[in-house]
């Protein structure tokens, strides 16, 4: 599962990774969650987009948002299936958080080799009203089965692109030729480390939740 991440990039590393997209610059934001909004990458554009899906035919407001969606079923489940082939993309970020399903103690994830972390997403579009000129974009992130280093925390993790699978997962082609894709991060490409509980409450939002946790044995 995927509830919380972080984005602190400089943007001259986005500018770098993305040359063909052009991202607007963000303020960090070091405790991102859901209903929240960030520049999201499609194929040839960046839209500004909040997270936690709503799919759209969703007519009743009381609709929760997903902000995760397995993987593994994408293609077989109502508010996704009409996605997985055009309605790819790509959030950014520099880590996220998990806690721990039987300690509670929460984890920051980062990679190992790099100081952006990009999630595999889906993403759609409504009208707050009928009569509404302008549309809301919503995305979701993708699950996998966590890998080796993470399953002791969660049996769950975002779907975890190399920079070399970005571009392939935002082409518009159909899902059956991007679902090798959806597969769990190598243990060795992401350092894990227990930290604050600052990053419980949503109000806590500077860099001092990612501090790492020292324990006396």
């Amino acid at each position: 599962m995927c509830g919380r991440f972080s984005f602190d990039i400089d943007h001259k590393e986005l500018k770098t990774r993305y040359p063909y997209h052009k991202i607007t610059p963000v303020n960090s934001i070091f405790n991102f969650a859901p209903s929240m909004s960030l520049p999201i990458i499609i194929t040839n554009h960046v839209i500004e987009m909040k997270w936690g899906l709503v799919p759209y035919w969703a007519k009743n407001k009381a609709f929760k948002p997903l902000i995760n969606a397995r993987g593994e079923t994408i293609n077989e489940k109502p508010s996704f299936k009409h996605l997985v082939d055009s309605n790819r993309c790509l959030i950014i970020s520099n880590g996220f958080y998990e806690w721990n399903t039987k300690t509670k103690k929460p984890y920051f994830i980062q990679p190992a080799n790099s100081k952006i972390m990009t999630f595999g997403g889906l993403f759609d579009m409504y009208k707050e009203k009928e009569n509404d000129k302008s549309y809301t974009y919503t995305f979701t992130i993708l699950t996998t089965e966590a890998n080796k280093k993470l399953s002791g925390t969660h049996h769950r993790m975002p779907l975890i692109l190399k920079k070399e699978e970005e571009h392939e997962w935002i082409m518009k082609k159909p899902y059956n030729e991007v679902k090798h894709l959806i597969k769990p991060l190598a243990s060795d490409e992401v350092n894990m480390q227990e930290i604050s509980t600052l990053v419980n409450s949503t109000k806590n939002n500077t860099s001092e939740i990612q501090n790492k946790i020292l324990r006396l044995l």
